[in-house]
Formats: structure tokens, C-alpha cells, sequence
């Protein structure tokens, strides 16, 4: 379902077509009263350029006494301009109010009426009334002699319908719009060729009305696409505001598609239209940046959306704009999104207030966003939380029945509200009956519209329970955290996993005509389900039974069909229905995968706390929770990779590793459970949170007043005394617990395949060829191999990638070890290109390497998902796309024991570099392998070159060598032997520093050999 993060952003909303507000001409009107060839071209305007200079009129206007023993004609053409001026003001409340003094007031017809009704609707629409808009509109109707306005007017009808999910409503709308629109057709103004385009334009407004009613986003793209071209076609359109608009209306509509790349870019394209017509400190200016931060937000960005939402709030609050705070509202939910919940606390406290005068818009907004009951619960307002929790549990139970997903999320937050308050049994209860609805919620979601919110507020209720679970303790409260936090972990990835396998599914027909077919549905019962969540949560004045039953219905017949298709699928691609409805995984799962010398250390990183889990091959699992939240373990793992992801030049300028606070995240999270995994020799790791960033070998497993180093050794030998965890096990970290049951069921290969194919050295830009190889680093200097990095400010371009040179004597190294063909199975330079790698059977090769930068969404402008890059289509010249996408990873065909990725700085960043590991590992898991390996930061070229060769060497020289006790050997071999000699033979330095041995982390099955 898609998330209603956003929902009361009704000012933000205002660049959409019937929401925009409208504005004056210079004589205060809002309209042409008169549709005239001559004011036809006017009626396109929604609203007029607001500026300083009308503001104070608008101000002055306002000051004036109300009216005052005049006749009633007059008195309804004061408030109206009054009405105007609240308006340009922003402040919609005390505009509604003047606009239905003059409807009270105004003569039954004429065109005053017609105005004053048109405005009225506007003012209650921009307040999110919109059944009582939908009636004033009504009644401007009866009073417009313009045809022309009428279709304006029953488009703005048909648009509201869609707002309340009454697809009826809309439909029957449309039809009278086309019927209205076939008499103006007629009518002498449709000579005027800006008439003509606008009655269109109105009229694919109500197609585009029926489209979204009924849930069908992606039918409503093209139309509103239509409607751009005509604007752009249009003289007195083109290149206006006006075209802004409709761009914002589609981004919104791709935002709902959750093609959130594309819908960024059509956010730009609106931004920058406002930007140049009406000017950066307008108020739709503000609106644009509100809508992109939004948008970038909800691409897991959130540093980036939080400051471009605050750039809109800050200039809507310039232009002077007041009303409800809609931008403010965006700017809570992304607070809410990174868990600085007092900070949105704050912005949603302000919110209130401005709610003062509205206490019927404030229950609503209450309802529809759950952040804001849980910004209480986060900051010591449990039974403010409770009650309102509560009350909307309650509200969607009778409304939605006990089944649907947004019930089952108000419980659960209800029974995390209780467990705060200490009110256990009665938590457990709730609890009990919530989560496995939730946890199963698939049904109710469209993978590719998902987003982080939803995932966000599921991990939060799983939390909640887990802590109550380990409250009372024992083997099942144990077992069933395990499986709880395995439900947490990743949906994000899983989503964006399953939406790619739909796409990667075409080179089977059977299969992707069934997957598509349960896409389709599944987008539908996504948009049913926000307007049905929408209807049932709306004003008392805005309910509609009968469109509530109808959607209700339709969602019904929908889940029914798509039920019928995935037991078709089931039937007939059992694996890859798996795939997409995988169940969470438990402890007995995981034993029955494991062999006798393995066990999993699985980690959760919850608000408050850090738990561990420690399944043994066999045996009681144990878990332990240590007070580190959230925050404080990401501050801890950044503190610990400075020594690590250096851009230095000098090996002196390399800091020393923080061992004792090393030292103190191992006894605090992993000492604990180590009987349950002391006999093993091999470790599975499942990070989350932070930990996805720090590879975990290279904790010490003592304190550091038991290690230290000879004086006046090699700089970096002290390292070697220091009794790292890789000491101890071999380590193999998995993007799911569930990843291990889908491994090791994976069936014994029975062809012979080649040893070692490669790609390395790409070009991402024309003049890379010309540039002279790399001249070797000093002993004393360090040679890395990083991407440029991405900030708020800016995004790549796939030409401002750094050349890796120095990866073609890496992958040359390795092939010499493994006997590769150089020609027919090493790929450098022009030859590394997207087209090439989707070319190849790579089925006929054991091992898979890319030495190329990894991405993630957002390196390069565009880019939405995790990629490779590879040699630009301007280089290669044979149509490659210049990067391969997890979507593209998903079509390769594979049979490998390895992938390497050996230049991929991917789990760099705050979060998403490991969110990169999970994405790109089960997309090449999907396609066939085996095993990862992917570099963590940065590595330094002369030590990584050495230990990949030295990995695959001994893979090699002993085929019953498992992959994680090869690399485990290899990052040995470097640390305790020699570093780089100088001219008399001398050890300039030693490789003990964890940034040289450790760089690498094998993420998938740590077992088999060669």
C-alpha cells in the first residue's frame, strides 16, 4: 500500500490541478466574470503571480471593518473581496469564512454568485472539505453562462471524487463533462484557440479523475502526459507556471507508482519552471521544493529531502503563506523518518496550533498520520499516544474490519503504547493478534510503491514486542525474537529485490505474464487501499458509505484474483514464488542449514538497544540486548571506520584504531553469546542498522592492555599481536538469515565451467584513454581506489567517475593464478561495457569478477537502485547503458561460487553503502551465485591486489577449502607477513592496520571450495 506519509500537505498539494490556490488580478478578482474570446485565454490561470505589492493590498483589505448596514449586494461583493485577500494571505480558514458570508448573502444567479461558489469551493477544497467543495462547485454551476467554466468546474468535482475514492461519482461526472464539453465545442468562443485547448484539457482532467478513482496510476501517466503537450503546445501556456503544474501532477503520480527517479526528475522540471516564471521566493517555488524533498526523502535520502523541505518552508513562510502548515507537515514525517522524534515532536506542536481554530481539520490529520500520536509515544506522552492509538484502532476496526493492514498497524501501536505504560498482559494480547497480520501484510502492498515510512513503522512495533518477548525471557521468547527481527530486517531491499525479479521475469513469458499480472493487482489494491484508508478517516461532512463499501469491494475482488494468480505461479514456478513471499525465518531453519563446525550470529539495531542472537549448529540459542540504541552504535561504528576509510596520501597519515572502544562493542554485543558459538570455526553474520558498515572480523576479542607491539618495529606491527575475532573464526555475513536456507538449497552443480572471468579498467569518459598509466605509489604512499562522493549539493555524472587503472594488474594477477584465457575471459577498458556483460553466457565461469566503483541510488543522477558501473556508451560505442543495475544483475544467468567486486566502496555512506551489499548480493543470489565478496571502504591497490590473489590461490591449491576459511587465511597471510620493502630490503610498513587486511567481507555461503 502505498504510504500516506504526507497526506495533510494540502498547500503542497496546491501545484496540483483543483488544489492550486487561486490567485488575483491586479483589480482583486479571482476569475473573469465574463467569458469572453477576449478573457478566454485568462481562464487557463489557477492562480496569478502573488508579489509583495498585492500582498498589502490584500493586508489593507482585511484591516477594514466588515460591512456594515449596506444592502446585501454590496455586502456580498465586500466579503468576497475579502475572501480574495484572506487568500492571497494563505490564511484559508478566515477566507472560507468571508466566501460564505457572501454566499449568503449574493443574489440567487449571476455571475457574483458564480464566482463567490467557485472561490468557496476552493478555500474548503485547500482545507481538505472536500464534499462541501464538491457542492459549491455545484452551485457555481448553476449560476456560470460560460460552458466552458462549467467543464472547469465539473473536472474540479471529478478530482474530488477521486480525493474521497468514489469512482462512481467520478465516472458520472466525467460523462457529464464530456457532454458539456461537446456544447462548448460549439460555441462561438471555441474559435479562440486557448478555449479550445483549455474545455480539452478539462476534460482529460476528468479521464484523469476516473483513472486514479479507480486505482489505475499508471493509466492516469499518460493522460496527464497528454495534458503537458498540450499546455506546451498552447501560445499563452507555454512556458508559464501553468506547465509546472502538470509536471508536479505527474511526479506525484510517479511518486504513487513509486518511480521515485522519475518522479524526481519531473519535480526538477517543475521546480525549475517556477524558478524562472515566477521567481524563487514565490510561494510555489516553496511548494516545488517541499514536493522534491519529499520525493528525495522517500528514495531513502533523507538528509537531502529534510534540507530541501525546510528551503520550501522557509520560503512559503516568506511569501506569506499561513494556513495549516502542509510544508511543515512534510518536514515532520521526514524528522520522524530518521528518528529524531522530539525535533518532530516540535514541528507537529506547531502544527497544532495552527489547527486552534479547526478542530475538525485537526482530528483529521491526527487519523491520517500516525507520526504524529508516535512522535508522543517517543517522548514520554505514552497515554496521549495510547488514547489516540486507540481511538483509531477502534475507528479502522469498525470501518476496515479486523483484517486490513492499517487496523493491524493502529494495534500494534496501540499495544506499544500499552507496554510503555508498563501494562504488559494487556500488550501481549494485542500484540499477539496484530503482528502476524502485519508481518504477512504482502498482500496489501505493491513492492515497487512501498516505502522506507511503512517499513519504518513495522520495524518500530516488532521492536516493541521483542523488548516485551525478552522481558520475561526463555527459549521460545528467544525463538520468537529471532523470527520477529528477521521480519524487521531489509524490506526495503526485499521490495526492491521482488520489483526487479517482476521485470527480470520477461525472458520467460508464461512466468511474466503472470507476474505482471499480479503486479497490476497489486499496484491497484496499493491505491485502493490509501483511498479507502482516506475515506474511512476523513471529515465527518466528507464520509461516503457508499463509496467506502464500493472500494471495499473492489479491493475484495482484487486480493481474490491475485490470490488466484500466485497459486498459478506457486504451481508452476514454485522457487520463484518463494522468493517473493518469503516467510520470516526461524532458529529451526537455520540449525537445519547449518553444519556441525558453522553457527549465526544474527544482529537487530533497535531504537533503544542492540540485540544478538547466536544460533549453534545444534544446542540452545542464545541472545543477548545491550543499552546501545541506534544512534549511539552508528556514532560508535563512524568513530571506528575513520582509521579505516581514509583519503590520505602518506601511510603516516593513517590514525591509529580505536581498540579499546573496538574492544567494548565486542564484549558488550558478542562476548555474551560466545558459548553458543565458541566450537565453530566458521561464523554467519546477519548485520543491520550500522553494523552492515564495519566488518566484524576486525573486533578484538581483548582488552587492549593485553596486546601491544615491539618498540621500534615496522609502523603497524603492534596490529599483529592484537587478537582479532578472524584470529579466532572465519566469517561469512548473509543479507537475511533467510539467505542461508535459499543457499544451501541451491542443487549440485553437474557441468564443467571455466575458472575466472573478469571485468576491470572501465571507461567512463572519452578522454580516460588518453590518460597516461599511474605512476607507482612511494613506499610511503597510498594509492586508493573511491568514487567521487555524493552530498546534498550533488550528484554525479557517470563521466565524472575516477578510471581504475590499477584494476587490470589486479585482474590479470588473479587470472594468471587461475589459468584464465586472457583473451576470451578477461575484459578491460572498451571491452567492459554493459552490452558485453549482458552478452556472455556467464553460466561457463566458477568465478564472476567486476573491479569497478559500486553505486548506490543517487551517486549518478537517475540512478534509483543499487549498480556497477562499467565503460560509458560513449567509449564503447555498442549501445550499453553505463551501468548494470540490479535490475540487469537479475537477467544475468550465473553458476558461480564467487562474484567479486573488488573496487566497490559500497558500504560506505550513513546506511545505504550496506544497503548496496543486501540489494546487489541478492540480486547476483537471484541470478546465481553462490558467494560475494565486496570491498567496505576504499582499499588501499597494492594490499588488496595481494589478498585477492593470494584468496583465490589457495581456493585454488585446495579445492576443499571453503570460501570464508580462504579468505580468512589470505587476510592472515597479509597481516602477519611482510610489508613493502625498500631498496636495502628493509619493511617500511606492515599490513597488520585493519585497513589493509580487512576491506573485504564474503557476503553469502562461506562453505565450499574451489
Amino acid at each position: 500500500m502505498t504510504s500516506r506519509l504526507f497526506l495533510m500537505a494540502a498547500f503542497v498539494l496546491a501545484v496540483l490541478p483543483g488544489l492550486s490556490a487561486q490567485a488575483q488580478s491586479d483589480e482583486g478578482g479571482h476569475m473573469q466574470r465574463k467569458a469572453t474570446e477576449a478573457s478566454a485565454d485568462r481562464l487557463l490561470d489557477d492562480s496569478l503571480l502573488s508579489n509583495p505589492e498585492r500582498r498589502a493590498r490584500a493586508a489593507a483589505k482585511l484591516a477594514e471593518p466588515e460591512p456594515d448596514g449596506q444592502d446585501p449586494a454590496t455586502q456580498a461583493e465586500i466579503y468576497y473581496q475579502r475572501g480574495n485577500a484572506a487568500t492571497e494571505l494563505g490564511r484559508q480558514l478566515e477566507a472560507l469564512k468571508n466566501y460564505r458570508k457572501a454566499s449568503h448573502l449574493v443574489a440567487p444567479n449571476g455571475n457574483l454568485r458564480a464566482d463567490i461558489f467557485y472561490n468557496l469551493a476552493q478555500a474548503e477544497g485547500n482545507l481538505g472539505r472536500i464534499a462541501p467543495s464538491i457542492a459549491s462547485y455545484r452551485e457555481a454551476i448553476k449560476s456560470t453562462d460560460s460552458t466552458n467554466l462549467v467543464v472547469r468546474n465539473l473536472a474540479l468535482i471529478a478530482e474530488g471524487y477521486a480525493k474521497l475514492g468514489n469512482a462512481d461519482g467520478a465516472r458520472q461526472t466525467r460523462d457529464e463533462c464530456r457532454i458539456a464539453s461537446g456544447r462548448a465545442a460549439t460555441e462561438r468562443s471555441e474559435r479562440n484557440l486557448n478555449a479550445a485547448t483549455w474545455r480539452q484539457v478539462n476534460e482529460l482532467r476528468c479521464d484523469i479523475a476516473v483513472s486514479v478513482a479507480e486505482g489505475k496510476l499508471a493509466e492516469a501517466e499518460p493522460k496527464i502526459r497528454r495534458v503537458i503537450a498540450n499546455y506546451e503546445d498552447a501560445p499563452n501556456t507555454r512556458g508559464t507556471y501553468i506547465v509546472g503544474n502538470r509536471h508536479a501532477q505527474l511526479a506525484e503520480n510517479l511518486r504513487q507508482q513509486g518511480r521515485l527517479a522519475e518522479a524526481e526528475n519531473e519535480a526538477r522540471i517543475a521546480l525549475n519552471i517556477f524558478q524562472s516564471t515566477v521567481g524563487v521566493t514565490s510561494q510555489r517555488t516553496g511548494f516545488g521544493l517541499v514536493s522534491l524533498g519529499r520525493i528525495i526523502a522517500e528514495q531513502g535520502r533523507l538528509k537531502e529531502g529534510e534540507a530541501l523541505a525546510r528551503k520550501g518552508l522557509d520560503v512559503t513562510q516568506a511569501a506569506g503563506v499561513a494556513g495549516k502548515g502542509g510544508s511543515r507537515g512534510v518536514l515532520a514525517d521526514i524528522l520522524a523518518s530518521q528518528y529524531r522524534w522530539a525535533e518532530a515532536r516540535t514541528e507537529f506542536d506547531t502544527m497544532r496550533e495552527a489547527y486552534a481554530e479547526d478542530p475538525e481539520g485537526l482530528e483529521a490529520f491526527i487519523t491520517q498520520n500516525s507520526n504524529y500520536a508516535l512522535a508522543m509515544l517517543k517522548t514520554g506522552g505514552a497515554e496521549e499516544a495510547l488514547r489516540l492509538f486507540s481511538r483509531t484502532w477502534e475507528s479502522f476496526a469498525k470501518r476496515l474490519g479486523d483484517e486490513h493492514y492499517d487496523t493491524a498497524q493502529a494495534r500494534g501501536f496501540m499495544a506499544a503504547s500499552l507496554a510503555a505504560l508498563g501494562r504488559d498482559g494487556e500488550a501481549k494480547e494485542h500484540f499477539a493478534k496484530a503482528i502476524p497480520r502485519l508481518v504477512e501484510g504482502r498482500d496489501d502492498e505493491d513492492e515497487e510503491t512501498g516505502n522506507q515510512a511503512r517499513d519504518q513503522k513495522l520495524r518500530l512495533i516488532l521492536e516493541a514486542d521483542m523488548a516485551l518477548l525478552l522481558k520475561s525471557g526463555g527459549a521460545e521468547a528467544i525463538a520468537e525474537s529471532f523470527r520477529l527481527a528477521d521480519a524487521a530486517r531489509g524490506r526495503s531491499v526485499q521490495r526492491a529485490l521482488a520489483a526487479s525479479a517482476v521485470r527480470a521475469a520477461a525472458a520467460d513469458p508464461a512466468l511474466a505474464q503472470l507476474a505482471r499480472h499480479a503486479q497490476d493487482a497489486e499496484k491497484q489494491i496499493s491505491a485502493l487501499n490509501g483511498m479507502l484508508a482516506n475515506a474511512i478517516s476523513a471529515r465527518a461532512e466528507d464520509l461516503d458509505s457508499d463509496a467506502i463499501s464500493s472500494l471495499k469491494k473492489r479491493i475484495k475482488d482484487l486480493r481474490s484474483d491475485r490470490a488466484d494468480g500466485l497459486r498459478r505461479m506457486a504451481a508452476k514456478f514454485p522457487e520463484y514464488a518463494r522468493m517473493l513471499n518469503a516467510p520470516p525465518t526461524t532458529v529451526a531453519d537455520v540449525q537445519a542449514r547449518l553444519r556441525s563446525d558453522e553457527a549465526m550470529l544474527a544482529f537487530y539495531s533497535a531504537d533503544d538497544r542492540l540485540y544478538v542472537w547466536a544460533v549453534p549448529a545444534s544446542g540452545e540459542t542464545r541472545m543477548a540486548a545491550t543499552p546501545l540504541g541506534r544512534v549511539a552504535l552508528e556514532a560508535q561504528v563512524k568513530a571506528l571506520r575513520r582509521a579505516l576509510d581514509l583519503s590520505i596520501s602518506g601511510i603516516d597519515e593513517i590514525p591509529d584504531f580505536d581498540l579499546d572502544s573496538a574492544w567494548k562493542l565486542y564484549a558488550a554485543s558478542i562476548a555474551p553469546t560466545e558459548p553458543a558459538w565458541a566450537k565453530a570455526t566458521t561464523l554467519f553474520t546477519v548485520p543491520h542498522g550500522p553494523l552492515g558498515q564495519l566488518p566484524l572480523a576486525l573486533l578484538p576479542t581483548a582488552s587492549p592492555p593485553k596486546v601491544g607491539g615491539k618498540a621500534g618495529g615496522p609502523l603497524f606491527a603492534k596490529y599483529r599481536d592484537v587478537p582479532w575475532l578472524a584470529r579466532k573464526v572465519a566469517i561469512a555475513q548473509l543479507p537475511s538469515a533467510g539467505a542461508l536456507t535459499t543457499l544451501r538449497a541451491l542443487p549440485e552443480r553437474k557441468t564443467p565451467r571455466r575458472a575466472f572471468i573478469a571485468f576491470g579498467d572501465p571507461l567512463f569518459a572519452k578522454d580516460q584513454m588518453d590518460e597516461a598509466p599511474p605512476a607507482a605509489a612511494t613506499q610511503r604512499g597510498v594509492k586508493r581506489r573511491s568514487a567521487p562522493k555524493p552530498g546534498p549539493d550533488f550528484t554525479a555524472e557517470l563521466a565524472q567517475l575516477p578510471r581504475l587503472p590499477d584494476t587490470a594488474e589486479e585482474v590479470s594477477s588473479i587470472a594468471r593464478v587461475l589459468g584464465a584465457d586472457p583473451e576470451r575471459d578477461i575484459f578491460l577498458q572498451t571491452r567492459a561495457s554493459e552490452a558485453r556483460v549482458r552478452s556472455l553466457d556467464l553460466s561457463q565461469w566458477r568465478i564472476v569478477m567486476f573491479a569497478t566503483h559500486g553505486l548506490i541510488p543517487g551517486d549518478l543522477v537517475g540512478l534509483d537502485q543499487p549498480a556497477l558501473a562499467l565503460t560509458s556508451p560513449e567509449v564503447s560505442g555498442d549501445g550499453s547503458a553505463g551501468v548494470l543495475t540490479m535490475e540487469r544483475i537479475m537477467g544475468l544467468k550465473l553458476d558461480a561460487d564467487w562474484v567479486v567486486l573488488s573496487a566497490c566502496n559500497t558500504a560506505a555512506g550513513e546506511g545505504a553503502g550496506a544497503e548496496a551489499v543486501s540489494g546487489l548480493g541478492r540480486a547476483f543470489f537471484y541470478a546465481g551465485t553462490r558467494a560475494l565478496l565486496v570491498s567496505n571502504w576504499p582499499v588501499e591497490t597494492t594490499s588488496a591486489r595481494m589478498l585477492t590473489t593470494d584468496l583465490f590461490r589457495r581456493q585454488a591449491g585446495d579445492p576443499a577449502l571453503t570460501r570464508a576459511q580462504a579468505l580468512r587465511q589470505a587476510m592472515l597471510a597479509l597481516m602477519d607477513g611482510p610489508g613493502p620493502l625498500d631498496g636495502a630490503g628493509k619493511e617500511q610498513f606492515s599490513y597488520a592496520h585493519p585497513t589493509f587486511w580487512a576491506p573485504f567481507s564474503l557476503v553469502g555461503d562461506g562453505g565450499g571450495g574451489g
